[in-house]
């Protein structure tokens, strides 16, 4: 099972690793250097099967997907020998850097030269910053593959790579984590779960910086509510999108919040609960005002019925 929240298994065979031969003493930044369309998926078919019996531990494309390829108690064979000119502060792990270094791979194209997309940064920045965390790493012993290979990855993980954004998101800076759900799509402007449905402005912010759970995907596209809850109308009109898990809601009042949704379910159940009641008692004493009385009421209790599925659906 993937180590880090989010990431999908796609482990290469035990032989192209060194099994519990790390450290977790450093952390080593890479760029794909060739396709940067290619999936993180994609990513690990090369990794499982290239003759140089290379990898790394994570792989993140431009979409923000991540997947894991190595486990980190293992050493990944990602960042070669060192070359002269290396820094010199690689002399202290000369025996195999490999053997001292946590390892990603960004998606990038073939000189390393596109900065990366927003939802890679923020998946990059989350993972490095849960290693950096889990294993006591100082930001000193973060370092770019160029600084082990200047001669053969000089451009790795590339010139326009955001390092002065992760060190200050390492101090406690102000920029966010993003992070898409496994299997899930981006465009930059709206997700979309795995069953197609969008989820756009201020949802989609609010999933990308929440460590979603890629099986809590939307039921419905996003609505305008009035009132935007039956069980507290208090709150007024404003925004509602249901999971499967979990109902946001939106007012310009409060932003985008997480919903109560036991008291709405509650709420829903005993206004079904009476309607049924009250056609029951028409049906027993029917007449010709009655049928309008029974058909209105039909036409509540379907309406109310979807409103009560939806939020009764799940797993």
């Amino acid at each position: 099972m993937a180590e880090f929240p989010g990431a999908k298994d796609r482990f290469v065979d035990k032989s192209r690793v060194w099994t519990d031969q790390n450290d977790h003493a450093t952390i080593v930044i890479h760029g794909t250097g060739g396709n940067p369309n290619q999936t993180a998926d994609q990513l690990g078919d090369f990794f499982e099967t290239t003759p140089a019996v290379t990898s790394v531990h994570y792989g993140i494309d431009r979409a923000g997907n991540i997947d894991q390829y190595v486990l980190e108690k293992d050493g990944a064979g990602g960042n070669g020998i060192l070359d002269p000119g290396h820094d010199s502060f690689w002399n202290q792990y000369a025996d195999n850097p490999n053997w001292h270094s946590l390892s990603v791979e960004t998606e990038n194209d073939l000189t390393n030269s596109l900065p990366l997309t927003e939802p890679q940064k923020g998946t990059l920045f989350g993972l490095v910053g849960y290693w950096v965390k889990k294993y006591n790493i100082p930001p000193s012993n973060i370092k770019g593959h160029f600084s082990l290979q200047p001669i053969n990855r000089v451009n790795c993980p590339g010139p326009n790579f955001p390092w002065s954004d992760l060190f200050t998101y390492l101090q406690g800076g102000n920029i966010p984590m993003t992070q898409i759900p496994t299997g899930w799509g981006d465009d930059g402007t709206a997700l979309k779960g795995p069953n197609g449905v969008p989820v756009a402005l201020g949802f989609r912010d609010y999933v990308l910086k929440n460590n979603w759970n890629k099986d809590n995907w939307p039921l419905e596209p996003e609505q305008h509510c009035d009132p935007l809850e039956q069980s507290n109308t208090s709150l007024g009109a404003g925004q509602r999108q249901r999971f499967r898990w979990i109902t946001l809601e939106y007012t310009a009042k409060m932003g985008v919040f997480e919903a109560w949704t036991g008291p709405e379910l509650l709420w829903y159940q005993q206004q079904l609960a009476q309607l049924t009641k009250e056609i029951a008692a028409l049906k027993n004493n029917i007449g010709a005002s009655n049928l309008q009385q029974i058909n209105a009421l039909a036409k509540q209790f379907v309406a109310l019925s979807g409103q009560l599925d939806t939020l009764s659906k799940g797993g």
